[in-house]
């Protein structure tokens, strides 16, 4: 599965442009500022329904214009689909053959993002470790997707009822009966979801070990990870024991819950902490460190979604390259040339070719939101 054409109108600094893409290599070259994750970001965009940078549907539809659009050919096992995703200041609409739909993810390839912003994942918020784990989920299960969605959804309802109860916009009993009958299908949807990231990351692991020792060739490392619940590490993780424990701390913060309007129990406060020689690499491991472990998870999510689904993700770089070092630069080189994926990479290096033995690749030079020759 992967994209054979791009096509953006007023897409950021992009007013017009279309791609035959490769199957392989996707190279974006050119000065900064000129536009090159614009590219990057229109798939992120298409495939996800979302940016991965700052801003809203205004900024991300060229100054002066009413609309943006992005399209793609995607060939998904000898089948073509046209897939359109038509973006106005308020909302954004999706086309397959021109028919219009909610629901795209058996259309399009999944893709695993890495950029400067991703090394730095570690020593950022719990937040951003949890997006990590969600994304790993999202890519590599059949109903990972739809399974986070679900949780959203009940996770919004609660804080509804929460809230409403907390300004007084409803009757404390009446609301507390509407929460109680509402408990069951969150507590239970937590669990599922608590249980899936456990799972991926026990599976994940030693590939993620394997990517990391290739990458620290001079040090000997091992790595593992703890999930933490309300500051606990969670040695049991059955699905009944993660609603457990879930379900008491929700009861021993049943009076913070009401006054606060907000749920404070369940996996959107949950965290992961990654090992380095047994050690918290958010307090024990230097900046390098900490990238090499990024790096390596990233190699191992490619890997692992092609052996759960049998087939390898589109992985989107933008302008990694620049933030590593010479030994890292050459693990990450090695993994592009050994794992086929399609792949789209920005550079500021005009010589990154030569570092990649692919032979299927196109290269493609931005200069101002368009491409030159």
């Amino acid at each position: 599965m992967f994209l054979k054409t791009l096509a953006l109108k007023n897409f950021r600094n992009i007013s017009e442009s279309f791609l035959n893409l490769s199957p392989r290599l996707n190279l974006f070259i050119g000065d900064n500022g000129q536009g090159k994750t614009n590219f990057i970001e229109a798939i992120h965009f298409l495939v996800e329904g979302e940016t991965f940078r700052y801003g809203d549907y205004s900024t991300i539809i060229q100054f002066d214009h009413e609309y943006s659009f992005i399209k793609s050919k995607i060939e998904n096992n000898d089948l073509e689909f046209n897939v359109l995703l038509k973006l106005n200041k308020s909302k954004k609409e999706i086309f397959v053959n021109e028919k219009k739909t909610t629901k795209i993810e058996q259309y399009l390839p999944p893709v695993i993002l890495f950029s400067p912003e991703s090394l730095s994942v570690i020593k950022e918020s719990a937040d951003e470790r949890r997006k990590l784990l969600d994304n790993l989920i999202a890519t590599s299960h059949k109903n990972g997707r739809s399974l986070i969605n679900e949780f959203k959804k009940a996770l919004r309802m609660r804080n509804k009822i929460l809230k409403d109860i907390s300004e007084e916009k409803i009757n404390r009993d009446t609301g507390i009966q509407t929460l109680e009958s509402l408990n069951p299908i969150y507590f239970n949807l937590a669990a599922k979801l608590s249980y899936l990231r456990i799972k991926s990351l026990i599976e994940i692991k030693e590939h993620v070990q394997k990517a990391l020792e290739k990458i620290e060739t001079l040090n000997v490392v091992k790595f593992d990870f703890e999930y933490i619940i309300s500051d606990q590490k969670i040695v049991d993780n059955s699905e009944e024991n993660l609603a457990f424990l879930m379900k008491k701390r929700s009861q021993e913060l049943f009076t913070a819950e009401l006054s606060s309007g907000v749920s404070l129990v369940g996996p959107q406060k949950h965290d992961v902490i990654f090992l380095y020689n047994g050690n918290d690499s958010r307090f024990f491991c230097s900046q390098g460190q900490q990238r090499s472990i990024i790096l390596a998870f990233k190699i191992a999510q490619i890997v692992y979604h092609h052996m759960v689904n049998g087939f390898y993700p589109v992985l989107l770089l933008d302008d990694v390259l620049s933030e590593l070092d010479q030994r890292k630069q050459s693990s990450l080189v090695l993994s592009l040339n050994e794992i086929e994926t399609q792949t789209f990479l920005t550079s500021t290096d005009v010589d990154v070719l030569k570092k990649l033995s692919i032979e299927k690749s196109t290269l493609f030079k931005v200069q101002n939101g368009t491409l030159t020759n």
